[in-house]
């Protein structure tokens, strides 16, 4: 894995701890599926499609991302688009911090591996210290987001509750194929016991 995308990933584990799930948490929903054109289907095949996805649609907390095309389909006012426009600065201001709170924290860890010497303590420190100093900040970009939705007419709100209502009824499909294919490969798998047959009844003695 390169530097690049450790830095990435831990990035985004900072950002989950330093929201304390009031931003983040709705962010790690699974996304739309490859074939509706949301953010997987930028995901699949080409690296970091998922987060522009994200900063070109919007986002309301509890209930997850709504795609670019959704967006769209909202048909946002200009007011509504102004709000839109100020969560989502708000949105990639805080991502840059957590990335560079999350090089930060990559840094100390590489530091304490060169030195073969760990020490958990410093690393939850810091995440703790990352965690209070952007909790805020956090807030801040989820009352942003809550305003887009506040801004919504009954209209629009229906729409949103359609886009989310086919994301799950998407998500419970694909949860109960891969409990079908996981039930199957458990039944066909090598060594598997074959089931008894039952033993023919013993013929009665001659007399």
């Amino acid at each position: 894995m390169s530097r690049f995308a450790i830095r990435s990933n831990l990035a985004a584990l900072a950002f989950v701890a330093a929201t304390g799930g009031l931003v983040a948490g709705s962010v790690m929903a699974a996304p739309p599926p490859a074939g509706d054109g949301g953010p997987a289907a930028m995901h699949d095949g080409q690296r970091g499609g998922f987060h522009k996805g994200m900063r070109d649609g919007l986002f309301v907390p509890g209930l997850g991302p709504v795609t670019k095309a959704q967006v769209a389909e909202l048909k946002l006012d200009d007011k509504q688009q102004a709000l839109f426009k100020t969560a989502q600065d708000g949105q990639r201001s805080l991502h840059e911090a957590m990335r560079a709170s999350g090089g930060k924290r990559h840094d100390l860890l590489k530091a304490q591996l060169d030195s073969g010497k760990l020490d958990p303590r410093a690393l939850v420190e810091q995440s703790e210290k990352s965690r209070e100093a952007f909790g805020p900040q956090a807030k801040q970009v989820r009352d942003q987001w809550l305003a887009v939705w506040d801004s919504l007419n009954e209209t629009q709100r229906g729409q949103v509750t359609k886009f989310v209502k086919e994301r799950q009824d998407r998500m419970q499909e694909r949860h109960a194929r891969m409990e079908g294919r996981h039930g199957k490969g458990r039944a066909e798998a090598p060594g598997a016991a074959a089931p008894a047959t039952p033993a023919a009844p013993a013929k009665p003695a001659a007399n």
